[in-house]
C-alpha cells in the first residue's frame, strides 16, 4: 500500500451510530470512510440505501441487489462491515475484490477503533484480495 492509497470501506447501519442488526444489504444506510495507513480514519459521507427493497422475491442472497449495491458503493471499496452473516457475503468474498467483515461489536465508535488498532490485518488483506488470492471472511468480536 503506497503512503497515499486509502483503505475504504462501507458499514451498514440504520442510526448512524450502530451497526444494524439486518443483513448489510437490509440496512437503512451506508457509512463509508477511509484508513490511511498510519491508523486515521475519517468518515467521507453517508449513503441512504437505495437498494434495500430490490428484489424482494429471492430469498436472501439475491445477485441483482448484491452487484447494485457494490456498484453503488464504488469500485474502490475494500471492506463491507456488518453486523450479520449473509448469503451474500460469501459470495462477495469469493467473486470480487471486496472483503467483508461480520462484527459482534455494534457501536460504530468501537468498530472505527478496531479498525485503527488492526491497520495490518486490513492492508494485507486487501493486498491479497488485489492478486486474486483466497482471504477469510474477516471477524471482529
Amino acid at each position: 500500500m503506497s503512503s497515499t492509497e486509502k483503505i475504504k470501506f462501507a458499514m451498514a447501519s440504520s442510526d448512524g451510530i450502530n451497526l444494524t442488526s439486518n443483513h448489510f444489504g437490509d440496512s437503512e444506510l451506508f457509512i463509508l470512510g477511509e484508513i490511511e495507513e498510519n491508523g486515521s480514519i475519517n468518515i467521507t459521507k453517508n449513503l441512504k440505501n437505495e437498494f434495500k427493497n430490490l428484489d424482494e422475491t429471492t430469498a436472501h442472497g439475491s445477485t441483482d441487489k448484491r452487484q447494485s449495491i457494490i456498484s453503488y458503493l464504488g469500485k474502490d471499496i475494500d471492506f463491507i462491515i456488518a453486523n450479520q452473516m449473509s448469503p451474500n457475503f460469501k459470495k462477495i468474498n469469493m467473486k470480487t475484490r471486496v472483503c467483508p467483515i461480520v462484527s459482534e461489536i455494534k457501536d460504530i465508535k468501537q468498530i472505527l477503533d478496531y479498525l485503527k488498532d488492526n491497520v495490518d490485518i486490513l492492508k494485507k488483506t486487501k493486498e491479497a484480495k488485489a492478486l486474486n488470492k483466497e482471504t477469510a471472511i474477516l471477524k471482529i468480536k
